[in-house]
C-alpha cells in the first residue's frame, strides 16, 4: 500500500471540521430460507435450513456530507442463522439437536471516510480481495456459485458399507474438508483503502491483524455489446492462518441476448509446509426476463492433500423484482477421488428449493 497516500487520506479525514449533526442511516437486510434434500450414498433426509450461500441478515448503513468533498459513513451488519445449511447432514435424526445450529455473527462494523482520493475504511469488513473469485453475472450466483459447499459442507463422505473416512486432521471427513473455494481472506478487522475509479478499474489494499494483508483489482465495463465483470487478488497471512500466499480471481461475461459464461480459479500455498491447493469452476448460463438458469462444473485438488473433489450442478432463479423476492432451485452432484490408502466413497446428491426476501 502507498504509505504517503494512506497518510494523506488519514490526515484529510481527521482535519475535516465536524458539526454536531447525527448521521442519517437506513435499515435493510434479507431472509433466505430453503428446503434441502440430501443423500450421502448411505442415508438421505430433508432439512429446513437457512441458506448460507447468502444468509439471513440485517444491516444499518449511514453517511453524511462533511463538506469540502468529504463524506463519512458507517456499516454495521449482523448475520443470524437458524439451521445453517453448511452444518446440515442427512444422518442427524436422533442426535438430540434436530440439526439446528443457531447463532449470530458480525459481518461488518466499520467507519469510513471518502473524498476525491478514494475511500478509507477502518474496522470489521471485507478484505481488499473478498469476493474476487465470485464475479458472477448469471443471475444465479446466490443459488449455486464457485463456493459450492454452502449447502453441502457438513455432509460426511461415506463408504459403500456406510462407514466414514478420515482426511487430513479430520477424524470424520466431510465435503467441507475436501473443498475450499480459496477466495481471499473474507472479512476481518483491518484498515482498507479503495482507489477512485481508474476508468473501468478500481484498486484496493487492506492490512489486518497478525501480518494479514491483501491487494485486489476489479473491472466492470461494457464491451462487445455485453457486460464484463472481473477481479484478481493476492494475499498473505503469516499469522495463525498459516497461509504463505494465496491468489486467484474470476471473470464473468454477459452477452446482450442473455447468455453468460463465468470462470473462477484460485491457488493456496499453506505456509510452504504443505501441498499447494488448486480450485476452479466454470459456469454457463442464460437470462431472459425474470428468469435465469445456469450449469456449473468445478474441481478442487488437494484442499486436503491427496483428495480431489469434483462437482456439477444446475440452478434456476426467478426474480419477483416488484417485491424484492427471488424463488430458486438447484441440484448439485459431487464425487470424491480418494488416495490408494483410503477407501472409496459414495457420491453426494443435493436438491434444494428456496426463497430470498430482501427488505429496505
Amino acid at each position: 500500500m502507498n504509505q504517503t497516500l494512506l497518510t494523506t487520506a488519514i490526515v484529510s479525514a481527521l482535519a475535516t471540521p465536524l458539526t454536531a449533526q447525527a448521521i442519517k442511516y437506513k435499515l435493510s437486510g434479507q431472509v433466505n430460507r430453503a428446503i434441502v434434500f440430501m443423500d450421502d450414498g448411505a442415508q438421505s433426509d430433508v432439512r429446513n435450513v437457512d441458506s448460507e450461500t447468502s444468509g439471513t441478515r440485517f444491516r444499518l448503513r449511514g453517511s453524511e456530507d462533511l463538506g469540502n468533498g468529504m463524506m463519512v459513513g458507517f456499516h454495521w451488519e449482523l448475520q443470524t442463522s437458524s439451521a445453517a445449511s453448511t452444518a446440515q447432514t442427512p444422518d442427524q435424526d436422533g442426535d438430540g439437536t434436530n440439526g439446528i445450529t443457531s447463532g449470530a455473527a458480525v459481518r461488518y462494523a466499520n467507519v469510513w471516510f471518502s473524498s476525491s482520493w478514494g475511500r478509507l475504511t477502518i474496522g470489521q469488513g471485507d478484505g481488499a480481495g473478498n469476493g474476487a473469485t465470485e464475479k458472477d453475472l448469471s443471475g444465479t450466483g446466490h443459488v449455486l456459485y464457485h463456493g459450492r459447499t454452502s449447502h453441502t459442507g457438513g455432509i460426511r463422505w461415506r463408504t459403500s458399507a456406510g462407514g466414514t473416512i478420515a482426511c487430513g486432521g479430520a477424524a470424520v471427513c466431510t465435503q467441507g474438508n475436501t473443498f475450499n473455494k480459496f477466495d481471499a481472506f473474507s472479512r476481518y478487522d483491518a484498515i482498507r483503502y479503495d482507489s477512485p475509479a481508474l476508468g473501468p478499474v478500481t484498486l484496493a489494499a487492506s492490512v489486518g491483524n497478525d501480518a494479514l494483508w491483501e491487494v485486489a483489482a476489479r473491472l466492470s465495463t461494457a464491451i462487445g455489446g455485453g457486460e464484463l465483470g472481473a477481479a484478481l487478488f493476492y494475499g498473505e497471512d503469516s499469522g495463525p492462518g498459516n497461509v504463505d500466499s494465496r491468489w486467484g480471481g474470476s471473470a464473468s461475461y454477459l452477452f446482450a441476448q442473455g447468455t453468460n459464461v463465468t470462470f473462477a480459479y484460485a491457488t493456496n500455498d499453506p505456509d510452504g509446509t504443505g501441498t499447494d491447493s488448486d480450485v476452479w469452476t466454470v459456469k454457463l448460463g442464460h437470462k431472459w426476463g425474470p428468469h435465469a438458469v445456469a450449469a456449473l462444473y468445478g474441481e478442487s485438488e488437494d484442499a486436503t492433500p491427496m483428495f480431489e473433489d469434483q462437482a456439477w450442478g444446475i440452478a434456476y432463479n426467478h426474480a419477483l423484482s416488484k417485491v424484492s423476492t427471488e424463488l430458486y432451485a438447484a441440484f448439485l452432484h459431487t464425487e470424491l477421488d480418494t488416495p490408494a490408502s483410503t477407501a472409496a466413497v459414495e457420491d453426494h446428491d443435493v436438491f434444494l428449493v428456496g426463497a430470498r426476501v430482501r427488505f429496505d
